[in-house]
């Protein structure tokens, strides 16, 4: 009767244990990302700021809305309704992200266990990478409190994977149904998002009505997607014309193949990979021990979402998602944040079998020794926590701003080929592109009308326009020169 009596009071302790538990996780993710915000953000970052302006007040000099997923915009215009300032856009950033720690968790525990989940949660947490401390000579952009869609995009897929799982654990139409909405709203994130889409719809063919589970998951996802392809269509003539568009408008460099494999270790950090390769080489010398391996295999397939079958789906995930992003052209460390979840999870298993080895010497040898390893890989946050809490940076794009709308009058048209997202937000003044290099370049300036102003950059590739060309010009009169561009407003005609 005691123990009837007693068992409440142990299941609101467990619950409240892992409350717990969540929200330092939360906090702690979420104040290594907050910290050093800044009003200084870069192309991309200032698109979606701009496009949040164009939802929220009819800000109509720029948009990008053709092509960009639409939801970070959406939040932030919400968030601008209270607070219009580039630190509300940050500060729901840096949350949106730091969610994503407390989601892995909570897929981990139903998929790979408590221990592994919790590994694996701590890497996406406080990793440098993915807080946004690279080592030096690392290109990328800050995925800690950036303003891009990337991580805040993860985050959505690993509270979708988060619901798919509960689904398969207590099979309903509706508990389905919410993960295809998720998942709806990570393609709305970043229409990057869709291969990750793709690879967790597989996971409702693990419950024994696999037609119904696809089919309520299926709906979720078109509910969440319907009023955004419909807006495409009344809005640009296709249902899917966004969405082409977006695909369509990734540029850059073509990259090798294997640029991802080799920066994984970057990325992911050194302790991930160990254990990585601790679980691989684990799965290989079980599979070596197994006998009659087809029927085994066949008998785990029927038997639904079982450890094994999902671990066997996260390598599947993982090898997939990889081979799928290193074809991609163009690739950028960010891009391939949708391993994640697969490779953190399972690196995350790795790690646990050196905690739980079978001798209490070896088990307190092999924690330890992981113990060590997340110490050293979260060593380089002090260089983030060392800075202010608020960077008091002003971004020249501003003060550039300040000064034209001081001096000339919103009709005023801006041409520049080089971070005209950031002018679009800070003035109202429409923007003209100009083309990035060669011929067609020169040719637009001679023909700019007089009275209107031209930003010159001179850390664009090629160094164009030129600046030496542009002084020489009687047509172009120098207003202001700042470390990174230079403002001209172009002369009347008549003057030669």
């Amino acid at each position: 009767m005691l123990r009837l009596k007693s068992a409440p009071r142990i299941l609101f302790d467990r619950k409240l244990s892992l409350g717990v538990l969540l929200f330092l996780l939360f906090a702690v993710g979420f104040v290594v990302r907050i910290w050093g915000m800044s009003r200084c953000h870069f192309w991309d970052e200032m698109v979606y700021l701009q496009n949040a302006q164009v939802i929220a007040f009819g800000k109509n000099n720029y948009s990008e809305l053709s092509y960009r997923p639409p939801l970070i915009s959406l939040i932030f215009a919400g968030v601008f309704l209270a607070w219009h300032h580039i630190y509300a856009a940050c500060i729901v950033t840096a949350a949106i992200n730091a969610l994503g720690a407390v989601f892995l968790y909570l897929a981990g525990r139903l998929s790979v266990g408590r221990l592994p989940a919790a590994l694996a949660a701590l890497l996406l947490a406080l990793a440098p990478f993915f807080v946004g401390v690279f080592p030096a000579g690392f290109d990328s952009d800050d995925t800690g409190n950036s303003l891009l869609t990337d991580s805040p995009a993860l985050t959505l897929v690993l509270l979708a994977l988060w619901l798919l799982l509960r689904a398969l654990r207590h099979p309903s139409t509706f508990r389905f149904a919410s993960a295809g909405f998720v998942l709806a709203l990570s393609i709305l994130m970043r229409f990057g998002s869709m291969p990750s889409v793709g690879m967790l719809c597989l996971l409702a063919l693990l419950t024994p009505q696999r037609g119904r589970s696809m089919l309520a998951c299926a709906a979720g996802l078109a509910v969440g997607m319907a009023p955004y392809l419909v807006w495409s269509r009344l809005k640009y003539g296709g249902f899917l014309s966004t969405l082409k568009a977006g695909w369509a408008n990734v540029e850059g460099p073509t990259d090798s193949f294997f640029y991802y494999l080799n920066n994984l270790r970057t990325i992911f950090s050194t302790v991930a990979m160990a254990g990585l390769l601790i679980m691989a080489v684990y799965g290989i010398f079980r599979l070596l021990q197994t006998r009659d391996l087809p029927t085994r295999l066949r008998a785990a397939l029927s038997s639904g979402a079982t450890p094994a079958v999902l671990q066997a789906y996260l390598w599947l995930w993982l090898l997939g998602a990889f081979v799928f992003f290193s074809r991609m052209p163009h690739k950028e460390p960010r891009y391939v944040l949708p391993l994640a979840p697969p490779l953190l999870l399972l690196a995350g298993c790795g790690l646990a079998l050196l905690c739980t080895l079978p001798r209490k010497p070896l088990r307190i040898a092999g924690s330890l020794l992981v113990a060590a390893s997340l110490l050293l890989t979260f060593l380089p946050l002090r260089e983030r926590l060392s800075g202010p809490f608020v960077s008091e940076n002003v971004p020249e794009e501003m003060l550039a701003s300040n000064f034209l709308q001081a001096r000339f009058p919103p009709r005023t048209m801006l041409y520049m080929n080089f971070n005209y997202p950031a002018f679009a937000y800070f003035t109202s003044y429409r923007i003209y592109e100009l083309p990035a290099v060669g011929p067609k370049l020169y040719e637009d300036l001679e023909k700019m009308p007089a009275g209107e102003i031209l930003i010159a950059y001179r850390r664009t590739e090629g160094g164009e326009p030129r600046v030496e060309w542009l002084d020489a010009n009687p047509k172009f009169e120098k207003l202001k020169e700042f470390s990174t561009m230079t403002v001209y407003r172009r002369r009347a005609d008549a003057v030669r």
